[in-house]
């Protein structure tokens, strides 16, 4: 399969003109991440029920907090409290005060969180769809996805043919949305999917020195929609730091059945496992180059489930073919291959997911389940029931 692939880029002799996409990294160092907020003087809270809320906003009202949002998140039986703190509290001085005033409650502040790619360095050949042997022509998919990004442009000419519903969960200048329409084109590519129909949330807002950034609130609500619309497959092509509002949030998700599909995170093999792929409730990518070499900028971990291609990928977003790198680019190439096979098309459980990937992907480092690749190299090989 790989020797394939190398004779093909030998045999290149054309030289695409490219313009690389940079996105800004995430910053974050082991064994804790430095973590970016979004709204630093923000506190939030998850509540289950109405007396709560009652108890909420009086113990916010105590600490001389301003009320700024109040969400009912229906699907995941859940409402969401924002305030702003009193100057001179900190974000864990806020969070024992309300968890001490109503014990039901989970407080947070607004984590930050960052796509996961960044610009190609060297140009290859479009090797994905032979690497993972898809059939030429791709699949039909068999389940509505969801896909928590950037916007999407949804005029692409990649996009062609495509049912694509989009909303936004944040207040303020969108970012661009050139990640999250690269992202719908690799899933939904000529040797991908057909007849998909996507449903983009947009979390990410613009900011004025730190590149696009997605709050830990709109990850929470973007996952209330996708429930309420009863995705099966989530693409999430980012990461950042432990949250335990994201945390609440992915259990309520997970358990009214959607399958969260995440970027492991380009920081390297030093740093502690990123969310949400580090949460054990979600199947976590990694990126290869053509050669089945790891991507060296990868998060290694025992979280790490299956690897995809994510090195120099060539994509056809905006009218133009670029090369792009990232475990963000990896994801949807698993995010597609569950989506195409019959075998998981009325599944709602993780576990037979994962067990559907382990005897599925092809061996890439020691045998069994490692922390580099996971299960190994996903294939599509085989899926398409039509």
């Amino acid at each position: 399969m790989f020797h394939t692939v190398r004779s093909l880029r030998r045999l290149a002799t054309l030289c695409l003109l490219m313009t690389l996409l940079s996105c800004a990294p995430l910053t974050d160092i082991s064994p804790t991440p430095s973590a970016d907020v979004v709204g630093p003087r923000k506190v939030i809270a998850l509540v289950p029920d109405a007396q709560s809320v009652t108890q909420m906003r009086a113990a916010a009202q105590i600490e001389g907090y301003r009320e700024l949002d109040v969400t009912r998140l229906q699907s995941l039986d859940l409402t969401m409290l924002t305030f702003r703190m009193t100057d001179g509290v900190t974000g864990p001085e806020a969070i024992a005060a309300l968890e001490a005033a109503v014990p039901s409650s989970t407080v947070g502040i607004n984590h930050a969180y960052r796509l996961q790619q960044q610009a190609a360095s060297v140009a290859t050949l479009d090797y994905a769809a032979t690497m993972m042997n898809w059939r030429p022509g791709g699949c039909r998919a068999l389940a509505p996805i969801g896909l928590i990004d950037t916007g999407i442009d949804t005029a692409s000419p990649g996009l062609a043919g495509a049912q694509i519903r989009t909303r936004t969960f944040f207040e303020g200048q969108a970012a661009a949305s050139r990640h999250g329409t690269d992202v719908a084109s690799i899933l939904i590519g000529p040797d991908r999917l057909r007849d998909a129909r996507i449903f983009g949330a947009n979390v990410f807002g613009q900011s004025d020195t730190n590149g696009p950034m997605a709050g830990a609130d709109a990850l929470v609500r973007a996952l209330d929609w996708l429930a309420e619309e009863d995705v099966q497959f989530v693409n999430l092509a980012l990461a950042g730091p432990y949250n335990k509002l994201l945390d609440l949030a992915v259990e309520r998700a997970v358990a009214r059945g959607l399958i969260l599909v995440a970027a492991v995170g380009n920081e390297g093999p030093a740093v502690a496992p990123l969310y949400p792929a580090g949460f054990d409730r979600v199947i976590a990518v990694t990126a290869v180059d053509a050669d089945g070499r790891l991507y060296s900028n990868a998060v290694r971990g025992p979280h790490v489930d299956v690897a995809a291609p994510g090195v120099d990928v060539l994509v056809a977003s905006g009218g133009r073919a670029r090369f792009v790198t990232g475990t963000s680019i990896a994801t949807p190439f698993v995010t597609a291959r569950l989506a195409a096979d019959p075998s998981l098309a009325r599944t709602r459980s993780v576990s037979t997911v994962r067990k559907r990937l382990a005897a599925t992907s092809a061996e890439l480092g020691p045998r069994g389940r490692d922390a580099s690749f996971g299960y190994g190299l996903a294939l599509a090989e085989g899926l398409c029931s039509d």
